[in-house]
Formats: C-alpha cells, sequence, structure tokens
C-alpha cells in the first residue's frame, strides 16, 4: 500500500529499516520496486550494504573524516524538538551547506525531516496541522535554496499513511509500516488486521480471585512503552490469529503493567477459567520497532525463522 501510495503521488521511497533490522525483510520492499533505503546507524548500514543494498542513507549525524565522496542531507526540525534545524535559521542553513564545500568529499543533496511528534497528537486535526507545517517549512527550504536544487525527504509513518497532499516533496521515508502497531492503529494509520507482528508469551500464573494472569513476556520483550486507552496505560493487547487476522479478545484483555520479565493483565474477565500454565497467548505491541529490537529474531505462522542484524 505504501509503495503503491507513493507512486499515486510521484514519490520515491526509500523506507526507514531501522523497525525490522532484517535483511530477509528488506528483500521484500524489491519486490515492489524499492531500491534505496534508511538506516539509523552505519552498523545497520554495513549490515544491508552486505545484503545488496548498493543506495542507503544513514539518518545519523556523521562526522568530517569521509574518505570517500558523499551525499549528505540537512536534518531539519519542523516542531518535534529532537533533533535538527529549525527552519527559519536560514543563516545557519547557509553556513554550515558553505562551510561543508571546504570537504571535497561532500556533496549538498537536500533536506530531510522526520516529523516524529505526529506520533503523539492527539487527534486527526492535530496530525494535519503537523503535516502541513513540515510540507510548508522544506517546500520554503527548496525556495530559498533553489539554487542547490535540493530534493526534499519527509517521512513518518502516521502521515505517510493517513495524508493525501505532499507538494513537492521528492521521497518519503516512514519505517514502522513494515509491521504497524498499537500506536499507529490509535492514530489511524492502519486497521488492527494490518498490524503485522505479535509478542507470544507463556501463562506463568493464575489468579482467579483477582480475575489476574501473569505472562512472561515484560520490559525487556516490549520495552516499558504505553499508550493510554480510556485512561489507562496499557503495554499491548491480547489477540488471537485467524485467517483474516486478529481477532480481539472479549473483555478489556490488555497489559497493564510491566516488570523486567513479566506482565500483568489485571481484567482478564472469563478468560481466566480457560488458560492453562505454559500456553501461549500472543499480544500486539504498543511499539513495534522497540519490540523488534529487544526480540532479535521472528516466527512466521507458517513455522519459519526470519533473522536480523541483532540474532
Amino acid at each position: 500500500k505504501m509503495a503503491h501510495k507513493a507512486a499515486r503521488h510521484s514519490l520515491s521511497i526509500r523506507p526507514h529499516c531501522k523497525t525490522h533490522q532484517s535483511a530477509e525483510i528488506g528483500s521484500w520492499l524489491r519486490d515492489f520496486g524499492v531500491a534505496a533505503i534508511t538506516v539509523s546507524s552505519f552498523s545497520i548500514a554495513r549490515y544491508y550494504a552486505r545484503a545488496g543494498w548498493k543506495d542507503i542513507l544513514v539518518a545519523f549525524p556523521f562526522l568530517n573524516h569521509i574518505p570517500y565522496q558523499v551525499s549528505y542531507y540537512l536534518d531539519i526540525d519542523t516542531g518535534y524538538g529532537r533533533t535538527g534545524i529549525k527552519t527559519e535559521n536560514s543563516d545557519l542553513i547557509e553556513q554550515i551547506i558553505v562551510k561543508a564545500t571546504s570537504n571535497s568529499h561532500l556533496e549538498f543533496a537536500g533536506f530531510y525531516c522526520h516529523a516524529g511528534h505526529s506520533y503523539k497528537a492527539g487527534n486527526q486535526k492535530e496530525m494535519d496541522r503537523i503535516h502541513r507545517k513540515a510540507i510548508d517549512d522544506l517546500l520554503s527550504l527548496k525556495s530559498q535554496f533553489v539554487q542547490y536544487a535540493p530534493k526534499l525527504l519527509y517521512g513518518d509513518t502516521p502521515n505517510c499513511s493517513t495524508q493525501q497532499e505532499f507538494g513537492d516533496i521528492d521521497e518519503i521515508t516512514p519505517g514502522n509500516f513494515v509491521f504497524y502497531d498499537l500506536i499507529q492503529c490509535a492514530l489511524g494509520a492502519c486497521s488492527m488486521e494490518e498490524i503485522a507482528v505479535a509478542m507470544e508469551c507463556p501463562v506463568a500464573g493464575r489468579y482467579p480471585s483477582g480475575e489476574r494472569i501473569l505472562v512472561h513476556g515484560g520490559a525487556v520483550h516490549f520495552s516499558k512503552e504505553s499508550m493510554l486507552l480510556d485512561g489507562t496505560s496499557i503495554f499491548g493487547q491480547l489477540v488471537q490469529r485467524s485467517e483474516q487476522g486478529w481477532i480481539t479478545a472479549s473483555g478489556d484483555n490488555y497489559l497493564s503493567s510491566l516488570s523486567q520479565e513479566h506482565g500483568i493483565m489485571d481484567t482478564s474477565g472469563d478468560l481466566i477459567n480457560r488458560v492453562s500454565i505454559g500456553e501461549e497467548l500472543l499480544f500486539l505491541p504498543v511499539h513495534s520497532c522497540l519490540t523488534a529490537n529487544l526480540m532479535r529474531t521472528y516466527h512466521t505462522l507458517d513455522g519459519r525463522t526470519i533473522t536480523t542484524l541483532n540474532s
């Protein structure tokens, strides 16, 4: 869907592979005409280079000691506040571009933006505002620095999934869309059935008097990232699998708290009477990037094992 959307909008797509960190999963992208990827470190770049990728963007600051000819992008902060240069600081942008010309190995390619604050948007209106500002900021820079013919790279998964206007953007760089997760579902970026990864956790304890179930699935498996659901923090949602996709279990079957190794379901309803110690339960993660990184390998529903950089 993402590849087809990019094609409809005459955009190139350069998926961010830090979500899955798997050469095999990365190879699936080629089936949809993807020839370039984004990564978050030089070690991951080496991993994908060994897997045959030639066009790799390392979305991370680099030092000046570059022994080969490379293109670089300037990271633009359109409101996220994590990294990058604010659009209005055009003097600094100009200084950096001019300074970089003193290194014959560096060639300015354009501007890169990750509007990650879309993940915290409270509603579609706020997501629209974040998206419009990011696009407007990038287009403004393209106009101000037209003499350099800069390319514009943009891409957070929520807005790449939901928006329909991308202006004069050249490439989108979403990453989480390869799996999606509960946060993306809550933002309207995907449906529950489109979440493509779940954590399998064995039941470690049953406490019928409190309708509490303990599973071997804690912060070292899910991370401590949570999301609010009706004012309550949750760390994962219990589902069952079917040929059509995930089936949400009856009742409020969520992981409501985590320790290092274990997770607790406080309101398991009649499930408490049906599960057995050792039985495997499936939970959709709040944030698939963190869960995938922690678990290091994948097991498909048809029994195959897929390795990653960290396997």
